[in-house]
């Protein structure tokens, strides 16, 4: 019997293109799907958006890529025992409720389980909205840790006994919502990428972070993160517990990669990657010792304080090490203290710094519109933008706060009818338009600063973008934007 295993289609804000749709190859599906090859489980893949991203289809205000859940043929629907559909992000839930909607009316009887993406801070906790998802049909849900809980209940679909004491799953009947942590992350395999056409991404040109290869692959290194931020998913979604990968294992799977797929630059999607610095010299040594001779990008972001030496960035360069993405999220320590995320000011600043001196390319990360924000903390806001700026950050992100189901802030905000909606962009608010100009200010205050002391970093940046040589996610977004609109363009005139 075989078990399929979904990746749903990629929504795209129409009216933002720049930052809604980021890509992610689907890191924790393909964990999954290779511990069920491992354990010897006939498996199918079919990734709506990954085996025709070009495809373009416009839905009231997004545009929708990848394939109709409606065009799919499986190998031998006869022999189909259940299907395992990908909660990768909580924009594409629309796509999530129309898959399994399709699935039940045309499959009757095959289960449908949904897999929690527990490793993004763009997903959502299944526990806190289960409810939706059983209201348009779906059987089961699996949160944290997918591999173990979806491995037994694959095994005890006909044991309804059994599937109580499964942790990590979530019925109509029953909940058992106590995470199967896998702490030993070094016993699981490598992700089943040759299941994936992983092809067509890179035939894309972009990614979620930046590109300077044709050919690249995310890693994760660690899963969870120790920190309560209240805007935050991860707390809830992996009970604030951190673990983490050995460096032979890890320098283990980048050979394999490099070898079978050709690939020399590595995307880290962990949610936070250098929580232990210790482990982080200790990955760079082996990298060095080995001399695997990759480029790897911290590209979702890492808390800056747990780079405690310079030397650590020093090392962290001579491991291969090109981009890191931090989070300050705010230039206010009032603010910060209120979203729980204590930050400290001056050590960022030496650490940005640092990395411009050995040329490691550096994103800052803001947020707009926590709860309680004032006019003071935005003002503190800019000061940062033009601090970091000055010592050399070469991009930064600004988000509005999105309440992502799960996060402490989630009931917080009212207005909300559609999770599809629930994009850093989120036209749904009241002060959205007040936050928009801020945002843009934000990013003027930036390119300003960055003109004024970095002249020499504007012109090499746009000749990146022209080469497609991407060092930052600044260069790219703009092509991404210029593909999508392609896409789109394509898509009208075929139809």
């Amino acid at each position: 019997m075989t078990a399929v295993f979904i990746n749903p289609q990629l929504y795209v804000q129409k009216n933002d293109k720049f930052t809604t749709g980021i890509v992610y190859m689907p890191v924790a599906l393909a964990y999954v799907v290779s511990f069920f090859k491992k354990n010897e489980i006939a498996v199918e893949v079919k990734d709506l958006f990954g085996q025709n991203p070009k495809k373009s289809k416009l839905f009231q205000d997004k545009i929708i890529l990848g394939d109709d859940i409606t065009t799919l043929k499986f190998n031998n629907k006869n022999k189909i025992k259940c299907f395992f559909v990908y909660a990768n992000q909580v924009a594409n839930h629309n796509s999530i409720k129309n898959i399994v909607s399709y699935l039940k009316e045309n499959y009757v009887g095959i289960p449908v389980v949904i897999l929690e993406n527990s490793q993004a801070v763009t997903a959502y906790s299944l526990d806190v909205v289960q409810e939706n998802f059983f209201s348009f049909g779906s059987d089961y849900l699996v949160v944290g840790d997918l591999e173990h809980t979806a491995y037994e209940l694959y095994h005890n679909l006909d044991n309804k006994d059994k599937l109580k004491l499964v942790n990590g799953l979530i019925s109509k009947d029953f909940k058992n919502s106590k995470i199967n942590f896998v702490n030993e992350l070094d016993e699981l395999p490598i992700p089943a990428w040759e299941n994936f056409p992983i092809e067509n991404y890179w035939d894309l040109g972009y990614s979620h972070g930046p590109l300077s290869s044709k050919r690249y692959l995310p890693i994760l290194t660690s899963r969870g993160c120790p920190y309560p931020c209240k805007f935050c998913v991860v707390p809830k979604t992996n009970e604030r517990r951190w673990r983490s990968r050995s460096a032979k294992n890890l320098v283990k799977e980048i050979q394999y990669l490099k070898r079978k797929f050709l690939v020399n630059e590595f995307h880290l999607e962990d949610l936070n990657p250098t929580v232990n610095e210790k482990r982080t010299n200790e990955i760079c040594e082996e990298f060095i010792k080995e001399k695997i001779n990759i480029t790897w990008k911290i590209v979702s972001g890492t808390k800056v304080e747990s780079i405690k030496s310079l030397d650590t960035i020093d090392k962290m360069y001579d491991a291969g090490c090109r981009y890191i993405s931090i989070s300050p999220e705010s230039g206010s320590k009032e603010l910060m203290k209120e979203i729980d995320k204590p930050f400290d000011y001056d050590h960022a600043l030496k650490i940005v710094k640092k990395m411009n001196e050995v040329k490691i390319f550096g994103q800052a990360c803001f947020i707009l519109g926590f709860p309680g924000e004032t006019n003071q903390d935005i003002k503190k806001t800019r000061k940062m933008v033009f601090d970091l700026t000055r010592k050399g950050i070469d991009e930064i992100a600004v988000f509005i706060i999105t309440p992502i189901p799960g996060s402490r802030i989630f009931d917080k905000f009212t207005k909300l009818e559609n999770l599809s909606n629930l994009t850093f962009t989120p036209t749904w608010r009241d002060d959205y338009k007040v936050l928009s100009r801020e945002r843009l200010l934000l990013y003027i205050i930036f390119l300003t600063t960055k003109l004024i002391f970095h002249p020499i970093k504007i012109f090499k940046q746009a000749l990146n973008f022209f080469s497609k040589n991407f060092q930052t996610k600044m260069e790219m977004v703009p092509y991404k934007f210029l593909k999508i609109t392609k896409f789109q363009y394509v898509s009208k005139k075929n139809n």
